[in-house]
């Protein structure tokens, strides 16, 4: 049988990272979109990005993040209204944080979260219905991490990631069972901090889920598909000025290695023989670039608020080489935050716009000719104790 790969449509970590990923549950200032989240330490978040982070957050900290996000995903196909399409979807994500200091110069930090996946349902009458109607992937992430102290002004880190991801999809020629499978990698980063200012750099290794999964076909057929489930290298820069004592400038510089996933065969072992079955894809990926800043101004001593943008760069510009399961183009995320604290927890309160643009489709081979349109809305707290 030959592997095949179906990259769903979003995975954006989901998740601050390209494509479609959303990180946005493991986000640790998502009131300025991310930016500058390799070297804060008011979250334990932070050290998902860059575990470095955790030797400035003191004997021990936790901290718990809750998110929802609203997702519109619209297809408008040129030639034929009736095969125009939407998918709406509403989900929940968590993530848990906490650290704790072993000795003077060695912190152990817990990280649990989900890292990326949705639920997206455009149905079966719309034009790329025999390609995707509904989808279903996600993946939850357990990453144990150690920082060390190497002086009062330099500390690295180091972590492992146990990735579970599941899947299941849905055609109107074919559907499949739902299939998890684990996944392994590291992370590691290093951190500088000043009295005004901080930078960070940090490195995640790519994580690859196989699937085999069953699956039923219009005939009453019963297959099986192999597929992947993709997250790819990602290296952070980010750095931190405090131009006065209220107010803070964070950036990030973050690059995606999507070069990595250049085709996606969608194959079975006898595909000449069921043309109603997805074929394969050449994806030609670039890699992604994304480029984030944001604000912290302490209004009060109790209260401060936050603003950020990101911009994400395109994975693939080339209207023919898209495909209905992840259409990419360039992304732009605004953000809003405000903080607080009740007695010694803090609370971040945040709301996130993330435009994911317009992206043109040309696969006049299989008759779909149009573009898709996308948004999502976040809304969460962060607390920390």
């Amino acid at each position: 049988m030959k592997k095949s790969l179906i990259a769903l449509t979003l995975f954006s970590n989901i998740a601050n990272a390209s494509g479609l990923l959303m990180q946005e549950a493991v986000t640790a200032n998502a009131g300025a979109a991310g930016a500058g989240d390799g070297v804060y330490t008011e979250s334990v978040a932070s050290a998902w990005t860059n575990p470095a982070t955790m030797s400035h957050m003191g004997k021990q900290k936790t901290s718990i993040n809750l998110m929802a996000l609203d997702l519109k995903m619209d297809y408008v196909d040129n030639s034929n209204p009736q095969g125009n399409g939407d998918a709406h979807t509403q989900m929940p994500s968590l993530g848990i944080f906490h650290t704790v200091q072993l000795n003077e110069d060695v912190h152990l930090g817990l990280i649990f979260g989900s890292v990326g996946g949705t639920i997206v349902e455009y149905g079966d009458e719309w034009q790329g219905a025999p390609y995707l109607d509904k989808a279903l992937a996600s993946a939850i992430q357990f990453n144990p991490s150690l920082s060390f102290k190497v002086t009062e002004k330099v500390s690295v880190g180091i972590g492992a990631q146990f990735n579970y991801g599941f899947f299941e999809v849905k055609t109107s020629t074919f559907e499949t069972d739902r299939d998890g499978d684990f996944a392994f990698g590291f992370n590691a980063g290093a951190l500088y901090k000043e009295d005004r200012w901080a930078v960070g750099l940090s490195y995640r290794s790519k994580l690859e889920h196989e699937f085999n999964v069953d699956a039923n076909t219009v005939n009453r057929e019963n297959i099986q598909i192999g597929t992947e489930l993709i997250f790819p290298t990602i290296v952070d820069v980010s750095g931190s000025y405090d131009i006065t004592k209220q107010f803070t400038l964070l950036s990030s510089v973050q690059w995606h290695k999507w070069s990595d996933y250049a085709n996606t065969p969608i194959y079975n072992d006898t595909i000449n023989s069921r043309p109603y079955l997805p074929q394969g894809i050449t994806r030609g990926w670039d890699d992604a670039w994304k480029f984030a800043i944001g604000a912290d101004y302490q209004i009060t001593p109790k209260w401060a608020v936050k603003t950020g943008f990101s911009y994400e760069t395109s994975l693939q510009d080339d209207p023919t080489q898209q495909w209905v399961d992840m259409p990419v183009g360039e992304q732009f995320r605004y953000s809003l935050g405000l903080s607080t604290y009740w007695d010694t927890t803090r609370i971040d309160l945040f709301y996130e716009y993330a435009d994911l643009g317009s992206v043109d489709i040309q696969r006049d081979v299989v008759g779909i000719v149009g573009a898709f349109e996308g948004q999502i809305h976040f809304v969460g707290a962060n607390v920390t104790f």
